[in-house]
């Protein structure tokens, strides 16, 4: 095992001085840097440069960003969440190093998608059918991982099938799921 400990601590978004959520640092036991290549692999829809000492993502409205002894993750709301955030990261580091051997490394990787470009291929009717109010707040939590595209029930209908079709595209080239 790589990771025996590690260290938590959560600090006020200092940019949104009232915000109640927290940003986590995460101060690992071990240095991961040359697992970096190996976590690229494996992550979906990760940004990482061979040689940056930082890979970064989404997952579930969190920006991670995984460096050679830290992690930090935004927008936690509490403790609880931070603590099981930082055992499942520590869980995929390990497996990872676990596996290491059988996986094949990425040196470069830019799976980056904005919520403009998903929100120029949507419907765009404001319909709230998803249960957010706009499109375009729809796209922001697509492309954080909150929400899945094929909850946009007008996007599934055959006069936007052009549309829809260029949107799944652009997802899976940044390795979201599609269904």
């Amino acid at each position: 095992m790589l990771l025996e400990k590690v260290h938590l601590n959560l600090v006020n978004i200092e940019c949104m001085p009232t915000s109640i959520k927290f940003n986590a640092i995460i101060d690992l036991d071990a240095d991961i840097a040359d697992l970096l290549p190996y976590l690229a692999t494996e992550i979906r829809g990760c940004t990482y440069i061979h040689g940056s000492d930082e890979l970064n993502y989404m997952e579930r409205g969190h920006i991670i960003a995984i460096r050679p002894r830290q992690v930090t993750v935004t927008a936690v709301k509490d403790e609880e969440e931070a603590r099981q955030i930082c055992e499942d990261l520590k869980n995929m580091i390990n497996k990872v190093h676990q596996q290491r051997d059988t996986i094949a490394p990425t040196l470069r990787k830019q799976a980056r998608l904005d919520p403009l470009t998903v929100y120029r291929e949507l419907p765009r009717t404001n319909c709230g059918e998803c249960g957010e109010a706009t499109c375009m707040a729809f796209a922001a939590r697509v492309v954080s991982r909150e929400l899945p595209v094929n909850l946009c029930s007008p996007m599934l209908q055959n006069e936007y099938g052009d549309n829809r079709e260029r949107l799944w595209e652009l997802l899976r080239q940044a390795e979201y799921e599609v269904d």
